[in-house]
């Protein structure tokens, strides 16, 4: 239950509102987390009501631990680099229909290298991060098939409006890093006490703490440009599944509507025939932003909005708005240029051709026309 600083020593938990003095013998947080929740499931069986459940698993967020039976399934699977895999995974979405044929990868990031250079042991010892990472993959699919057999079980499956998606994009950065920690600080000397195991036959133990970096995060983003942070394409997309029997569009279909997370509240509330409340303990609730996806589940629409609604996102000072097709981007040097960018997602997802400096010039010289 170790944290990351001397300010916090200890990972908190709680159930039922009450903090945990201790873990299971056999806790791993995805077999864990999943045994709860199917007890819970069967606790309240009888009771005649639907239940809502919001599985939040930390696989497979770094530090990459997972059981030993897990961690060599993938051995030298990732030793030929993060160009070749990316090129293998666009050709796959391609073959898919994930992505529409003739879709370009983003370009490779400045602060990666090319594989072909590196030597290769060093190729090795990046792939083994990678491999961690399939491994933890690999076992919250297995545990989430636990999950999808017990609803099968109970006869509840069929019943059951399944909605998977990430909570946020690959992590690019290095945690940990020194330069949070200085060295001789009380953090960077709890940091070093208690997440020493950096030996890469250690990695995956408790008290390592092995993170993949920006060469995978970008191919776990593919095609797109940049990850986790970013308000770049790969930093805000994700992948999303949603089955069940609201769901009448053709089974493994896929959409490309311009969909988003606060739409998941509008979508369950029109499900269950409740509505929104105006108001909460005498306080005036804000209005839903998100819009349901009900219609386009049932394939009566390919996107929940038109092309005049907006969205817009801030991180860290990054911020984007989209509208329809268009996109509006502005990012920190190094990641953007300081400056608004303007990119056409139809004709350019991957974010390669930024069209703000020509839409500047076509201003420019409408307004001399004028």
């Amino acid at each position: 239950m170790t944290s990351f600083t001397a300010a916090n020593p200890r990972s908190v938990f709680t159930e039922d509102g009450r903090y945990l003095t201790q873990l299971p013998k056999d806790y791993y947080a995805t077999k864990t987390y999943t045994d709860k929740l199917i007890s819970f499931i069967d606790a309240n069986r009888g009771d005649g009501k639907p239940f809502f459940a919001y599985v939040s698993h930390q696989a497979p967020h770094d530090p990459f631990h997972l059981p030993n039976e897990w961690r060599d399934r993938h051995v030298g699977e990732y030793d030929k680099g993060w160009d070749a895999l990316r090129q293998e995974r666009l050709k796959r979405q391609i073959d898919l229909g994930i992505v529409p044929t003739g879709t370009t990868l983003a370009e490779r990031m400045w602060i990666v290298p090319d594989p072909v250079v590196l030597a290769p042991a060093t190729r090795a010892i990046f792939g083994r991060k990678m491999e961690l990472y399939a491994g933890m993959v690999e076992n919250l699919d297995f545990h989430v098939g636990r999950l999808i057999a017990h609803l099968k079980e109970i006869g509840e499956f069929e019943n059951t409006i399944f909605i998977v998606f990430g909570g946020q994009r690959r992590r690019g950065g290095r945690p940990l890093r020194d330069d949070r920690r200085h060295a001789g600080t009380r953090d960077f000397l709890f940091a070093a006490s208690k997440w020493s195991k950096t030996d890469p036959k250690a990695w995956g133990d408790a008290g390592s703490y092995p993170s993949y970096g920006p060469a995978w995060a970008q191919v776990s983003m593919t095609p797109f440009s940049q990850y986790k942070a970013n308000t770049a394409e790969g930093g805000i997309r994700n992948a999303l599944v949603v089955s069940g029997p609201i769901v009448k569009r053709p089974k493994g279909s896929i959409n490309g509507g311009f969909m988003h997370v606060t739409d998941i509240m509008p979508t369950l509330l029109e499900v269950a025939g409740a509505a929104y409340p105006k108001a909460s303990k005498g306080h005036e609730l804000p209005p839903l932003i998100g819009k349901s996806w009900v219609k386009v589940l049932a394939g009566e629409a390919d996107s929940p909005r038109t092309d005049q609604d907006y969205m817009a996102w801030e991180i860290f000072g990054n911020r984007a708005l989209r509208q329809g097709d268009w996109k509006l981007r502005w990012q920190w040097k190094p990641y953007g240029t300081g400056d608004w960018e303007l990119f056409n997602l139809a004709s350019d997802p991957v974010e390669r051709t930024n069209l703000a400096a020509q839409s500047r010039t076509s201003s420019r010289r409408c307004w001399r026309a004028g």
